[in-house]
């Protein structure tokens, strides 16, 4: 069964591209960037996916849900901008540059509390590692039940051609979800560009943008031995008056990759030899824009508009996330989410088994009415030993209890409680179970003397905070 997956932060769509290959059914995606948006689209539109071309931090969880239609969201995806977390930005320092942007992980943080998908993902630069934020947003993670696990690895240890830390982060309500082991094999720079044609001969616009440089530079490319050379390389008369004290400048900038290695990190300044060792290996010339995408391991035939800036081509392909590490990463997930939702791959009591590590307390519509209930001035306890049942606010003086339950869980008689089109016969068995419960439950707290209330997941949301208060003063006193 494929499984709903939503980008956010999705740039020209590494991320997209890799969960589909994966099998995930990529629906709705959030970029602000006009360019990224436009390749975004150019690649992904067809295939349904509906773009949020807006800035995140406005964008409502309910414009996100209407996509959904009431079908559950398995996945929700993300990688913060992370220019504020790099290395280069810290000057290798650990405490993050003062970035705008760093505080978007919040966001990421609010739509899994309002979304509850699944599961999560969330890639960044391994800074991030250290940031305040991220420890509290990983905390919060923890206490909504999606017990979060984080690791730093090495893009090239999963087939793709280049070195690049990320920190891979995944999480889940039905269990611990182990961060994939990536292969032995290195593949290289000859393996994904070695067969290229001639850029003078080349039909694909993408494979002619590169940069043409005045004779001055190109003298001292030319010069650059063949295969890993650098600029250290030169003779004495062709260095750069800013690179002769010791200890000044990088060492990799106008250097060469190597065939028969990975290659370095695909930058945002991956077409500008001077950010870096984006020299082809042994053509006078850097790289192109198509070899920097396949050695994102973008597919050959991946669409960048030809209108795009230089620069911000660049940037947009640099900044992606390499397919090929999603789609391993998106992998895991998938096969976590199989043992639930196919049942004809585990018996009855292995999948029962699972299903009682799905979180059913501390959910955020949960935490939303607690709240509420402590700023109207009302206390409470999460549970009580006179009901066998299991409710989740207890007013015990008042011998009243609440039920906050979920939509799709629950069978609710709104968009979100529809049942999805896959596998129908086994959710109407799973959800009528639920029901039932509900109603035995109810009839308990009755038998017993206890008034019970029950507030439904699509009922608590901002613009119904008024309502929701005149109830629960309501049946409260």
């Amino acid at each position: 069964m494929p499984y709903n997956a939503i980008d956010l932060f999705s740039g020209c769509g590494g991320m997209t591209e890799g969960l589909i290959n994966a099998g995930f059914n990529v629906i709705a995606a959030v970029e602000i960037d006009k360019y990224a948006s436009k390749a975004y689209r150019a690649n992904h539109e067809k295939r349904g996916v509906m773009l949020f071309e807006e800035d995140i931090r406005t964008l409502p969880s309910d414009k996100i849900m209407k996509i959904l239609n009431g079908q559950p969201l398995h996945l929700l995806a993300g990688c913060p901008p992370c220019q504020g977390f790099s290395s280069l930005r810290r000057r290798n320092k650990k405490k993050s540059y003062k970035d705008s942007r760093n505080s978007l992980i919040l966001e990421y943080l609010r739509l899994v509390e309002e979304l509850e998908p699944i599961t999560i993902m969330l890639e960044n630069v391994p800074g991030i590692e250290n940031y305040t934020l991220f420890k509290k947003v990983f905390n919060k993670l923890k206490k909504l039940g999606y017990n979060p696990t984080y690791s730093i690895v090495d893009v090239a240890s999963y087939g793709v051609p280049q070195r690049r830390k990320r920190l891979v982060m995944l999480g889940s309500l039905l269990g611990k979800v182990e961060i994939p082991r990536g292969t032995s094999r290195i593949r290289t720079v000859r393996d994904f560009i070695g067969n290229m044609e001639n850029v003078e001969e080349t039909e694909d616009n993408v494979h002619m943008r590169y940069p043409h440089h005045k004779e001055e530079v190109m003298r001292r490319i030319r010069l650059t031995p063949h295969d890993g050379g650098s600029r250290k390389d030169l003779p004495e008369e062709y260095t750069l008056e800013c690179h002769r004290q010791e200890g000044v400048g990088f060492n990799d900038i106008y250097g060469r990759l190597r065939w028969d290695n990975v290659s370095s990190t695909i930058t945002g300044g991956c077409l500008n030899p001077s950010k870096g060792r984006f020299l082809h290996p042994e053509e006078d010339r850097c790289i192109t824009a198509r070899e920097a995408a396949l050695l994102q391991t973008f597919r050959r035939n991946y669409i960048f508009p030809e209108d795009v800036p230089m620069s911000n081509l660049a940037l947009m392909i640099g900044n992606a996330l390499p397919p090929l590490f999603c789609e391993m990463q998106g992998a895991s997930l998938a096969n976590r989410l199989d043992e639930v939702f196919m049942p004809d791959i585990y018996d009855k009591n292995k999948r029962s088994e699972i299903m009682k590590k799905v979180k059913n307390k501390n959910t955020a519509p949960e935490m939303m009415i607690r709240k509420l209930l402590t700023e109207m001035g009302y206390k409470y306890r999460l549970s009580t030993k006179k009901l066998h049942c299991n409710p989740d606010i207890v007013f015990p003086s008042k011998k009243k209890v609440i039920f906050i339950n979920g939509c799709f869980w629950h069978g609710h008689n709104c968009k979100r409680g529809h049942l999805p089109e896959t596998n129908k016969e086994f959710w109407q068995q799973k959800i009528e179970k639920n029901k039932n419960r509900d109603q035995k439950n109810c009839a308990e707290c009755e038998k017993e003397g206890w008034s019970h209330l029950t507030i439904w997941q699509c009922e608590i949301k901002v613009s119904n905070i008024d309502s929701i208060k005149v109830d629960l003063s309501q049946f409260l006193d």
